[in-house]
């Protein structure tokens, strides 16, 4: 699959109506998304998959006239107001100390970026599929959790925008001539085929300085809530407690039921008498 460049301004996408986060009850982490409404928008430390948003530009395939040619760009663009011959100066004196030209000092520029990066970004996982069996098991208690549903475009409107996560068999090469914005999808929004089962929508947040904990946890509108599906071996008190917390927090939202599983597919209803 050839990489691509995709426009992830919220009012293009082509999302579901729905969009969900699987949550595992027993958690009160999990809990404060209902009892609170907050979604917390992760580093990309805190991702299981180790390579998720962990790629950086490749230079090494930069020649000195590729480097040089970087620096009188870079002066032209920054100082207008220089000669063609301070342009030209600018661009020899950065060729000689360039650490573009070291790979241990790139490597340690990466590094730095990648923190830099950590420290100022937050991204929320989402999915477009609550029939994933894989998805129940892994991320919902083994079935024993929730699956909440959000308006996407509500969401994603209120939380910065976002978009679709395509798979590959090896991840995209962030060229060292990609613009902003193909290096932004290649870092964001490109992960290994074998997580292709979490069908991920992913919503992402800047912080100007270093975000922490608290900057993180993001309370949505209420109005962003739509369903709450309960998984097929969820404990009916926990299923009360939820509906409770949801009518006494007016979370206008319809309950479901994982209702049968069978070779791995679920089939999911309206919840009876749920009052909703």
């Amino acid at each position: 699959m050839k990489p691509k460049v995709t426009n992830i301004d919220f009012d293009e996408l082509d999302l579901p109506d729905v969009i969900y986060k699987y949550r595992t009850w027993t958690d009160s982490k999990h809990k404060t998304i209902l009892t609170n409404q907050i979604v917390y928008m992760s580093s990309p430390f805190d991702f299981e998959d180790k390579k998720d948003c962990k790629s950086q530009k490749n230079y090494d395939s930069l020649t000195d006239h590729d480097i040089y040619n970087h620096y009188l760009e870079d002066s032209m663009n920054k100082h207008p107001e220089r000669s063609r011959q301070q342009h030209r100066k600018h661009a020899r004196d950065w060729l000689k100390k360039s650490p573009m030209r070291y790979p241990e000092d790139i490597k340690q520029k990466q590094k730095e970026h990648l923190q830099d990066f950590a420290n100022h970004f937050g991204i929320l996982s989402l999915t477009a599929n609550p029939t994933s069996f894989p998805m129940w098991l892994k991320y919902s208690d083994s079935h024993k959790g929730i699956c909440v549903g959000f308006k996407s475009k509500m969401m994603f409107k209120f939380l910065g925008g976002g978009g679709k996560v395509d798979y590959y068999d090896e991840l995209p090469i962030i060229h060292h001539t990609d613009n902003f914005e193909e290096e932004h999808y290649k870092q964001i929004f490109c992960k290994e085929k074998k997580w292709d089962f979490e069908e991920e929508y992913r919503t992402h947040m800047f912080y100007q300085d270093v975000a922490t904990k608290e900057d993180r946890q993001i309370k949505l509108p209420k109005e962003c809530f739509a369903e709450i599906i309960f998984g097929f071996a969820t404990h009916n008190d926990h299923k009360s407690e939820i509906m409770e917390i949801c009518n006494s927090q007016n979370l206008n939202v319809n309950f479901k039921d994982v209702t049968s599983i069978s070779n791995e597919e679920i089939i999911i209803n309206p919840t009876a008498n749920s009052g909703s």
